[in-house]
């Protein structure tokens, strides 16, 4: 499975850690917590790819697959919900 930002998204890094996510089509953005950042990172570096973001966040925070898909899928779904991120059809 692969998901990619939202129509019209786009993201960038901040100093203090965090990911700041805006779209053309509102007038508010959002900001991604340090943690949710690294979930970011781990999704593009792996070009949507659910499995190999899993990958990298369980190498990242040295803890188990099972942890680490659990806090992605449930923090990526979210972000589909709100139109940041979406599946890749």
């Amino acid at each position: 499975m692969r998901v990619l930002p939202g129509e019209g998204v786009t993201s960038t890094a901040l100093a203090d850690g965090r990911i700041a996510l805006r779209a053309r089509d509102r007038a508010e953005g959002f900001r991604c917590t340090p943690l949710a950042a690294t979930m970011w990172v781990a999704l593009r570096l792996n070009d949507g790819r659910v499995d190999g973001a899993v990958d990298t966040l369980t190498r990242v925070w040295d803890t188990d697959r099972g942890k680490a898909r659990t806090v992605l899928d449930t923090w990526y779904r979210a972000l589909i919900n709100q139109g940041w991120l979406r599946l890749a059809v």
